[in-house]
């Protein structure tokens, strides 16, 4: 079995280096990400493990089956970087990784949640300039909010489960299934209810053809002034330039951005002295009320090892079996 890894990071080396022991092989890494540039890189391997910010276009896959690869596994849960449809079609199977580590995530959630009530941002910021004070940065309490949360799968359940720690007046939930489970800590109310009562909102869905833009001048406009919202999902959900517009406007009191639609220009880079092609963020950037971070959220050592171990396992369940319990289908 021969395997190149794309996008690799030196934070992954050790947990390659563990897989490379149990399958008593050797991997060919590369820091660059996969895309049409580079994908000759691929010529004489079998498999490739990527990740979510590989471009694998049907002009990649082309390639890539030219040159022999019949199995490919992503170290993410999202594929929406993957054109799956024709990689089934022409007979590449691909793989992700359907969980690493849900905890994670919910746990950065609440810290999200959290840093943008508190202006905790606002306050590690002034006192790196040793300005000591207060004035301006009137935190809220938790206990007096209400909290929407979106999705209720393995992250959000999670995350309602800890945010009922912390007592808020309500948690409200949508999601288009119900857990029983859930309904002990949090109630399910429709979408409009949920925006128009929720002083927090929290997004924990798939990036897909029915939530694209789903943070929208229309869906602002149905929530509470001054409400907060928190993306840790894909970037894709929301539409940047009502988010901006609703920002100005102080419909929206403030936004924590794990996830970005154009991340890849900033995502694991030092743009300290770069200006982004995309107008949008640097305006974001500025904000005192928006805290961005770089895709962090799931980015734990339990996390890597899952992504690493799992996404290998992946491809060699495909070479054993001819089929994995991860592949993904079309879409």
């Amino acid at each position: 079995m021969s395997i190149v890894v794309y996008s690799f990071l030196d934070d992954e080396s050790e947990f390659f280096k563990l897989m490379e022991k149990k399958y008593n092989t050797k991997f060919t890494l590369h820091k660059h990400h996969l895309n049409i540039d580079n994908v000759k890189d691929a010529e004489g391997f079998d498999s490739v493990v990527f990740n979510a910010r590989d471009a694998i276009t049907s002009e990649v896959l082309d390639k890539l089956k030219e040159y022999g690869v019949k199995y490919m596994s992503t170290r993410s849960v999202g594929y929406d970087n993957i054109d799956i449809d024709y990689a089934n079609k022409i007979g590449i199977k691909i793989a992700n990784v359907p969980s690493y580590s849900p905890n994670s995530v919910s746990e950065f959630t609440i810290l999200s949640l959290l840093s943008i009530v508190k202006n905790y941002n606002n306050l590690l910021i002034n006192g790196y300039n040793r300005n000591y004070t207060r004035t301006g940065l009137v935190a809220k309490e938790i206990r007096n909010l209400n909290i929407g949360v979106i999705g209720t799968g393995r992250i959000g359940s999670l995350t309602v489960k800890h945010l009922k720690g912390f007592s808020p007046k309500n948690i409200f939930v949508y999601s288009r299934t119900e857990k029983e489970e859930i309904k002990q800590y949090a109630k399910y109310v429709s979408l409009d209810e949920l925006y128009k009562n929720s002083d927090a909102i929290i997004y924990h869905i798939p990036y897909n053809k029915e939530t694209e833009n789903m943070i929208c001048k229309d869906s602002i406009n149905k929530m509470k002034k001054g409400v907060y919202i928190i993306n840790v999902s894909r970037g894709g959900i929301v539409n940047n330039k009502d988010l901006l517009d609703g920002l100005k406007s102080g419909h929206i009191g403030g936004a924590a951005l794990d996830v970005y639609t154009n991340e890849i220009e900033y995502v694991n880079k030092n743009i300290k002295d770069i200006v982004l092609k995309d107008e949008i963020i640097e305006e974001l950037f500025k904000m005192d009320n928006v805290i961005i971070t770089p895709h962090f959220a799931f980015y734990t050592d339990e996390a890597l090892l899952n992504m690493v171990s799992i996404s290998i396992d992946n491809i060699f369940e495909f070479k054993n079996t001819g089929k994995c319990v991860n592949q993904i289908k079309n879409i």
